[in-house]
């Protein structure tokens, strides 16, 4: 490796140990460590936008190694300069994720959502002589990331060309699985691609329409059946493709039918405890109020009005009731109502059960996601959502019966972008 790329390389090595040791780690692994210095992320990157107000450039290794060896996401652009559906994502996160999937020398992997080819590679080097297939939708990104592995001599890599929707069977049963872009409804291909006893690592879409947010699950099959071993809040690219397309916007209220008739000015306005007026503390506790809101509740909606770049959890959300052409909404430290009050008595009431049930974060729930005509019936201390041909299945876990547990699990579970308290007890 020529000095000038390895002083770049040395330094990113040093940003994913932090970023490892922040989120509670003994550093970066070494095996991950010689994955990553084995496989240079510069050769994955070729037309991109260095910053995000700057040009669209072509890479060129001088100018352009501080920017790509650092812990940041880097967008894909097409020869037209325009932005592809696909980005380069922020590496210490998703390597994080990489480690928890729990890849192994020997292993046969999927990824599904490849881009680059970058994770893919790194990917390779981890399973050794096992195998890796990678599945991309663009075409362009397919043949590029084909030449840039064959360039780096990935033999065990392929990248195949097309939706990952269908998985790839001529590949399976893998061992290890992932997606990356947050999928609506889990594809049915994977129920038998995945071994017995295999992980998937899956970015769940929330419900509502939440941008790129997203609850991202290591699941293991288990039968008929995936359940969740951990998970944790993330952002991700939309899953394209059939059954996809619900919950996969933000809602506009202007678009309402409803809402040129009930006015944009607030019939209730009254204080809300989620971390206050605190944007910072809002997040943590608004994304475990909207989990459950999501779980629980039908009208359940993420509005647009924030911005994209603020983040997390930060957009308002709330419930729509068309037939009662009414909406409450969720901003910090504030309840809003518009039109008549079903839907704030609504958002009211599951906002009183969820701090009866101790405030749970995600780590208070057990999750499964099973074939939809296979889901339970709901039940006390159970919620089922059916997404298509599959179905997510919550179980409020033994350990959170008690309200004390819950809401340590709650704050245990807080976003890795909210530094501050996730929790503010309820008001009378």
């Amino acid at each position: 490796m020529k000095p000038e790329i390895e002083e770049h390389v040395i330094r990113f090595l040093g940003m994913l140990d932090t970023a490892f040791r922040r989120r509670g780690e003994n550093g970066l692994p070494e095996p991950l460590r010689r994955a990553v210095r084995e496989t240079p992320r510069h050769h994955f990157v070729h037309r991109f936008q260095a910053d995000r107000a700057g040009p669209v450039e072509d890479f060129a290794t001088e100018r352009h190694l501080a920017a790509v060896y650092s812990d940041r996401v880097l967008a894909h652009f097409g020869p037209d300069d325009a932005a592809l559906d696909s980005t380069n994502s922020q590496p210490s996160y998703v390597l994080w994720l990489l480690h928890r999937l729990g890849l192994e020398p020997g292993h046969r992997a999927l990824e599904i959502g490849s881009g680059s080819g970058w994770l893919a590679a790194v990917m390779g080097r981890l399973v050794g002589d096992g195998s890796v297939v990678g599945v991309e939708i663009l075409a362009d990104l397919a043949r590029r990331s084909r030449d840039d592995l064959a360039a780096l001599g990935s033999a065990n890599v392929a990248i195949i060309e097309g939706d990952g929707a269908g998985g790839q069977a001529a590949g399976a049963p893998y061992d290890r699985a992932m997606i990356t872009a947050a999928v609506w409804d889990l594809p049915a291909a994977l129920f038998e691609q995945v071994a017995e006893g295999g992980r998937l690592l899956l970015p769940i879409a929330l419900a509502g329409g939440a941008g790129r947010d997203c609850h991202v699950a290591v699941l293991r099959r288990e039968g008929d059946r995936f359940r969740a071993l951990e998970a944790v809040p993330g952002r991700f690219v939309r899953f394209t493709g059939p059954g996809q397309e619900p919950g996969a916007e933000r809602r506009r209220l202007e678009e309402l039918p409803f809402w040129s008739g009930i006015g944009t000015t607030p019939t209730s306005r009254r204080p809300l405890s989620l971390g206050g007026r605190d944007p910072a503390r809002f997040t943590g506790a608004a994304y475990a109020f909207r989990l459950f809101l999501g779980q629980t509740e039908p009208g359940f909606a993420a509005f647009d009005g924030s911005g994209e770049e603020e983040g997390l959890s930060v957009s308002p959300f709330g419930l729509v009731d068309a037939t009662a052409r009414s909406v409450a909404i969720c901003r910090p430290g504030m309840l809003l109502g518009y039109g008549s009050p079903e839907a704030t008595r609504r958002l009211d009431a599951a906002y009183r059960r969820w701090a009866a049930l101790g405030m749970p974060g995600p780590a208070a729930f057990e999750l499964e996601v099973v074939r939809a005509a296979q889901a339970p019936r709901p039940g006390r201390g159970l919620w089922v959502e059916t997404r298509g041909a599959s179905a997510l299945v919550w179980r409020l876990a033994s350990a959170a019966s008690s309200p004390r547990v819950a809401r340590q699990e709650a704050v245990r579970d807080r976003p890795p972008a909210d530094p501050g308290a996730w929790i503010r007890p309820p008001g009378p």
